[in-house]
């Protein structure tokens, strides 16, 4: 005669299967973050269309394993993007935003942008050109440009506050976008300036635009 399962050997199934559940859904959740990591560093070391094989290599999962947890490789891409800047944000603020001497103000605005847009030309490099077919990740960009300009806003508000409304937004707008990831990257790539000669140019674009 077959013994009925006890209570305790039921329960004792349900854990097991419990534990087995929670170890999938662990190890899928530690996976995919490990295939996000691996395409944000290979971005930021200039490899900026890396294969699936190098993602998932990197991430030492297997090649396949890749599209278990992302649809394709946009859906990949707009994933890490979003990871990647929402975690600089706290690179680009400026401690005592809007207070201290002009000279002090100019040059917290200098150390603030140098910090995120080295730590972020790669990336933003990548999103911009994904930008064109992916509207979160236009929208992103977008969003990122918008926060530069009030950051501006705040931060120059005593000499802002003295010019005519369209100088003030001609101001902004200059310095928001010379000082975004655009200028930079025009004077870094293109004219091929050192982060010091950018800085001496953007000291004296603001003490002119400002004073």
């Amino acid at each position: 005669m077959t013994n009925s399962p006890t209570a305790l050997t039921v329960a004792t199934d349900i854990t097991s299967l419990e534990t087995d559940t929670d170890g999938r859904t662990l190890r899928r959740r530690r996976n995919r973050d490990a295939v996000i990591a691996s395409l944000i560093s290979l971005i930021q070391e200039g490899d900026l269309d890396p294969t699936v094989a190098n993602i998932a290599d990197r991430a030492e999962v297997s090649h396949r394993s890749v599209f278990r947890y992302f649809d394709d490789l946009d859906d990949l891409a707009r994933t890490a993007l979003e990871t990647a800047l929402r975690d600089a944000l706290p690179l680009a603020v400026i401690a005592g935003v809007g207070t201290g001497s002009l000279d002090d103000r100019i040059e917290g605005v200098i150390a603030a942008r140098l910090r995120i847009l080295t730590h972020t030309k790669f990336l933003v490099r990548v999103a911009k050109a994904k930008s064109a077919t992916l509207p979160e990740v236009d929208r992103m960009v977008a969003n990122v440009a918008a926060m530069n300009r009030d950051q501006f806003r705040r931060h120059f508000e005593i000499e802002l506050a003295e010019m005519e409304p369209r100088d003030r937004a001609h101001v902004t707008a200059l310095l928001s976008s010379q000082m975004g990831f655009e200028g930079y990257d025009h004077q870094s790539s293109v004219l091929q300036r050192t982060d010091e000669e950018i800085a001496d140019a953007w000291r004296l674009l603001m003490r002119r635009l400002l004073v």
